[in-house]
């Protein structure tokens, strides 16, 4: 965790003492909307997406959750007891999470300020950034969305190794449509495809194409 620094020596002692470290396999389900949550979930080592299904049963990403940070939607819900509203699944590499369990959590949030602001951080930094990425839904055509989360998920050698489907669920789309964007930029010599994985080609156009740019 990489605020421990900033907060008080009893506080770090009170934390790892209430933290259990729990690993989970790629794609497991860790929470879905009903669910009630009972502690604080940072992540360790990979990534957790959290995504709503719609009423034909599309997925679309919300956001990923990756090291260091925590699940804004889960801590609204250990802290308003209020039912989870959405799905949370371990990423395609799975996750290692630090969960400090609820009574632990509030008794810290309550004695050291310092805890409560580095959670406060984490919730206004996420809601900017659902702010943006619905701002961008609404302006943007799929294909300057595509090209936005390729670039965000691709590693350093370029390569995003998902399915097209995959790809569909993150934006809240169907395979074909992916398929035929991708097919589209291939053909332009921005991407290279092939099954299970897009190579980027030509970083620069599809930064370009991505918009991400502009506010």
């Amino acid at each position: 965790m990489p605020f421990l620094d900033r907060l008080q020596p009893d506080t770090v002692a009170a934390l790892t003492g209430s933290i259990r470290v729990h690993t989970f396999a790629p794609r497991t389900i860790l929470l879905q909307p009903g669910d009630r949550v009972s502690g604080v979930y940072f992540v360790s080592e990979g990534t957790i997406r959290i995504y709503y299904v719609d009423a034909e049963g599309r997925e679309g990403t919300l956001y990923r959750i990756e090291r260091g940070e925590s699940c804004v939607l889960a801590l609204n819900s250990l802290f308003s007891s209020m039912p989870y509203p959405a799905w949370a699944e371990a990423g395609d590499e799975g996750v290692s999470c630090s969960v400090l369990e609820g009574t632990a959590a509030r008794r810290i949030l309550a004695e050291d300020e310092t805890f409560m602001n580095v959670l406060f951080e984490q919730v206004s930094t996420r809601l900017y950034t659902l702010l943006q990425d619905l701002e961008r839904a609404i302006r943007l055509p799929l294909e300057k969305r595509l090209a936005g989360l390729l670039l965000d998920l691709a590693d350093e050698a370029g390569r995003v190794a998902l399915p097209h489907e995959r790809l569909a669920n993150h934006l809240g789309t169907s395979r074909e449509v992916v398929s035929r964007i991708i097919r589209s930029l291939t053909a332009a010599g921005v991407l290279q495809g092939r099954y299970g994985l897009t190579e980027i080609i030509d970083a620069q156009a599809l930064r370009k194409i991505s918009d991400m740019h502009q506010n």
